[in-house]
This record gives C-alpha cells, sequence and structure tokens, in this order.
C-alpha cells in the first residue's frame, strides 16, 4: 500500500478514535442519568424508536450505501462531472424518499404500535416519539450525502471534529429537558435540534472542502442512479443482516416477553457496540482509501492491504473483546449498580458474535473497492435468514438468552460462507489467513485474561463488594491484562518489516523505536 495513501488512513483512523471516545464518554454517563429520569420502560421505547427508524433504510434500496465508493472513486479520476451526477441524483432520491415517508407517517404509525403491544399509558408518549423519530431519520438520511463528501474524501478529521464539538449541545440538551420534567417527549425534540444543527454544518462543509460541488435538478442521471442502485442495492442485504442481528431482537423481545427486557439487551448490546466500534473506526477509514486504490489498479496491494488490515483488525478488537466478555460483570456492575445481571450473559454472546463479524470486516471493505458487493450480499442474507426463526425458536425455549444464541449460529454460517467466496474471487488461498496471526493474538488474549481472572477470583476476600471498589479494581485488572497482552506480543512480535515502514511512516524515533520492538 503506497505510504501517503496509509498516513492518511492512520490520521483518519486516529480522528475516528478521538471522536468515538467522546461518544462513549457521553455514553457512559448520560444512559444511567436517562434511565433513572424516564424509566426502564420509556427507555425501552427510546430503544425501538430507533430501531423501527433504523428499517426504513431498508426501502432505500441501499443508494446509499455507495455514495463514499463513488466520490472516492471519481475524484481520484479528478471526474467532476461523474461526482456531481453521485451528488446530486443521491440528494434529490433521497429528498423525493423522505417527503413520501413523512407523508404515509399517520396511516402506519397506529398499526405498527399495535403489533409492538404498548401499554396504553405509554401510548401517546410512543406515538410523538416515533412520530418526530421517523422525520428526524428522514431528513438526516436525506442530507447524508453531505456527510459522505467528507468521507470520500477522506476528511473524517472534519467529521469528527464536528461530532466531538456536537456533544456539548446534545448532553446539555439532554440535561435540561430531563431536569425540567419533559421526559421522553424532550429527549425526541433535543435529538431534532441536534440533527438539524449537524446538517446545516455539513452541508457548509461540503461546500469548503469540495470547490467543484454544484447542487442541480438537471444533474440527475438515470444512469448514473442506476450504477448506485446496482451497487448499493447488494450491499443492503449484508446491512439488513447486521439490523436484523441487532435490532430485529430487540421486537422479539418485546413480543415475547416485556419492554423490561429490551431495555435489559438495549443496555447490553450498547456496550457490545461501544468495543465494536473500535473495529468499525479503522474499517470506516479504509473504504474510500482502498476505492482509490482499485481506481488506480492496484490489485496486488488490494490484496497486500487485507492481509495486514485483518491482522491489525486482530490486534485490536481480539483484546477489547476477550476482556469485555470475561469481565462483563463488572463493567454492568460499576455502570448501572444491581439489578442488571440479565445483561451480563448477554453482554457475553454477543461480544462473541459482533468480534467474530468484526474480523470479516476487512472482507467488507475489499469488496466494496473492488465492486463485488453481491458476495457481502449472499453472506448477509445467510445470516438475514437464519436469524429470524432460530432467534424465535430459542427465545421460547430459553427466553432472554435464545434470542442471542440464534444471532450467533446465524453469525457463523454468513461468516465461513463469505470468508471462503472472497478467497476464491481474489485467488487467495485460505491459508494466507495464518498471516495474519488470529489464532496466535486470539491465544495471547485468552492467556492474558486467565492470569487476570484467576488473580482477581484469588483476591476477592480482601475487597468490599460496592461500586467505587470495584471500579478501581476493574481500573487494576485493565492495566494488568493489557500489560500482559503487550508482554506476550513482545514475545510473539506479530509485526513485519512491512508493517513497520507503514505504521511508523512520519512518527517521531520514539515510536519508530516502539513499534520496532513487536516487529521481527
Amino acid at each position: 500500500m503506497e505510504q501517503r495513501l496509509s498516513h492518511k488512513i492512520i490520521r483518519n483512523t486516529f480522528y475516528n478514535i478521538a471522536g468515538r471516545f467522546s461518544g462513549i464518554f457521553v455514553a457512559i454517563f448520560l444512559t444511567p442519568y436517562i434511565v433513572r429520569h424516564i424509566g426502564l420502560e420509556r427507555f425501552g421505547i427510546w430503544a425501538i424508536v430507533g430501531t423501527v427508524t433504523g428499517y426504513f433504510g431498508f426501502f432505500d434500496f441501499g443508494i446509499g450505501m455507495s455514495f463514499v465508493k463513488y466520490i472516492a472513486e471519481f475524484h481520484a479520476k479528478k471526474d467532476y462531472k461523474k461526482l456531481n451526477e453521485v451528488i446530486n441524483s443521491g440528494l434529490i432520491f433521497y429528498s423525493i424518499f423522505a417527503a413520501v415517508i413523512i407523508v404515509l407517517t399517520p396511516l402506519y404509525i397506529h398499526p405498527l404500535l399495535g403489533i409492538l403491544k404498548i401499554p396504553q399509558y405509554l401510548y401517546d408518549d410512543t406515538v410523538f416519539a416515533f412520530s418526530i423519530g421517523i422525520t428526524i431519520f428522514c431528513v438526516s438520511n436525506a442530507l447524508s450525502i453531505f456527510f459522505a463528501i467528507q468521507t470520500g474524501l477522506q476528511r473524517m478529521d472534519i467529521t469528527n471534529k464536528l461530532g466531538i464539538f456536537m456533544t456539548i449541545p446534545s448532553v446539555a440538551g439532554t440535561i435540561f429537558v430531563l431536569q425540567n420534567g419533559w421526559g421522553l417527549r424532550g429527549l425526541i425534540i433535543n435529538n431534532a435540534l441536534i440533527c438539524a444543527i449537524s446538517s446545516i454544518a455539513s452541508i457548509v462543509i461540503a461546500f469548503r472542502i469540495l470547490p467543484e460541488l454544484k447542487l442541480s435538478l438537471f444533474k440527475f442521471s438515470a444512469r448514473t442512479f442506476k450504477k448506485l442502485f446496482g451497487f448499493g442495492s447488494k450491499l443492503q442485504i449484508a446491512r439488513m443482516a447486521s439490523l436484523v442481528a441487532m435490532n430485529i431482537d430487540k421486537l422479539l423481545i418485546a413480543y415475547f416477553l416485556s419492554m423490561k427486557f429490551v431495555t435489559f439487551f438495549q443496555l447490553s448490546s450498547s456496550i457490545v457496540e461501544q468495543v465494536k466500534s473500535f473495529g468499525l473506526l479503522f474499517l470506516g477509514a479504509l473504504v474510500p482509501a482502498f476505492s482509490q486504490l482499485e481506481a488506480k489498479n492496484g490489485r496486488a496491494e488490494l490484496i497486500d492491504g487485507y492481509i495486514r488490515g485483518t491482522k491489525y483488525l486482530a490486534l485490536i478488537t481480539i483484546p477489547m473483546n476477550i476482556f469485555t466478555i470475561i469481565f462483563a460483570h463488572q463493567i454492568m456492575y460499576i455502570w448501572m449498580g444491581l439489578g442488571y445481571e440479565n445483561s451480563v450473559r448477554m453482554i457475553q454472546i454477543l461480544g462473541l458474535t459482533w468480534g467474530i463479524a468484526i474480523l470479516c470486516g476487512m472482507r467488507a471493505v475489499i469488496v466494496q473497492a473492488i465492486a463485488r458487493p453481491d458476495i457481502e450480499m449472499k453472506a448477509g442474507l445467510i445470516a438475514a435468514i437464519l436469524n429470524i426463526p432460530l432467534s424465535i425458536i430459542l427465545i421460547i425455549k430459553f427466553g432472554f438468552l435464545g434470542v442471542a444464541f440464534g444471532t450467533l449460529i446465524a453469525f457463523l454460517a454468513s461468516a465461513a460462507y463469505g470468508t471462503v467466496k472472497f478467497h476464491k474471487e481474489l485467488k487467495l488461498p485460505l491459508r494466507q489467513l495464518i498471516r495474519t496471526k488470529i489464532l496466535s493474538i486470539l491465544a495471547v488474549c485468552v492467556c492474558a485474561g486467565i492470569l487476570v481472572r484467576g488473580l482477581t477470583v484469588l483476591s476477592y476476600g480482601f475487597f468490599k463488594q460496592d461500586r467505587i471498589t470495584t471500579f478501581a479494581v476493574f481500573i487494576v485488572q485493565g492495566l494488568l491484562f493489557f500489560g500482559v497482552y503487550l508482554s506476550l506480543l513482545l514475545f510473539t512480535k506479530p509485526l513485519d518489516n512491512g508493517d513497520l515502514a507503514m505504521l511508523s511512516e512520519g512518527k517521531a524515533n520514539f515510536a519508530k523505536n516502539l513499534l520496532s520492538k513487536f516487529s521481527r
């Protein structure tokens, strides 16, 4: 992979991490505060609103998922005519799509809520939350092309700076509406205001970083739209698998169990999402970069990027997933206190599920770059088709945890199929995955986890079991775990000279010397 491009990837990943940390910080402190003010049932409704509005994205045929690839590709080729066709075709389509969904809202919202069995005393709040939530989704969806411009031009630094800045009014607004007793309705209104401000800022930024941008109804191109549709509709199936895995589970829990269990699921999935997001931050920086490589006929570099990228993903995500799975009980107790034990096992199962999914993330990036989204489509279809019946059967038989086991089995089947097909497409032997060091990294993490967990069990009698003490012990556990992990990496040396050259580009001598300790 060319050095200048790798520098962009590292820079964008850094800003993605910074942006994500701000989101995690806000979620950690706001979620217990919100639950205390609106209660378990209304928080469950809050979670369901996000789930249902997300499903409206299925009706857009996946057009938005093709924006970043083609913006990056045409910008690399300096084909500004095609670039403007992509932007205008997407904007016009999504504006029409948003108008239709909003106008039809009164026709489907009451039948929809009837399916979810909302208690009568929560019905008015739920109607309000869904109505405004759908509007927010539609407007942000229509303007998503302006966010895609930032990503396609590999300016994630701007995207994340804006996101970090917007946490200030978001947090202030949340506290204000809850302290004034506006409850769930206030939270929805606050979200609408933040969405409006963010969207306006993104439009201004798009014109600043892309001076060639021209908006016009006459720049709509049926041929370009067909290209976007053909690419995006295949990725839509893969996206559906992800939504089905995390979101249909909430609906099944609401139907077969109760809204309280939706909250338990939402809390556990929130933690797993935060862990999962660190892998996605790295992957998010790769889609435009690899699309640029493919536009310049860099297939050999794409394969090298796949192998190295999977190794880096493993180095980042495996330790975080193993740590979360092993210490899930402490995490939930520190965060929410007693009474949330139902979420602990769910964290462990979902952590394993999404750990597998993220390790397949490089495949998802490359198939977009080489315009073979059908591979992800078929893998996603397997996950979606298996997940629903398995989750229904297992939730009936085993209750709350059954839904998570259904998702895990579906994802295992999907990952196996997608990986085999992808390697055939690249004519890359499956044994090449051994070069990614996944198995050795997994072994290192398990050893570190067992050692730290064992020390914790031995020390149980020496500490009080309150939240402050548990938090202090948890910090020590984290330092020990990642200290042991890094020490074992010094012994196994997962990096090679190519990794060292790429990762240390533009770094100070201290950083280069540090990285060399992990290189063969």
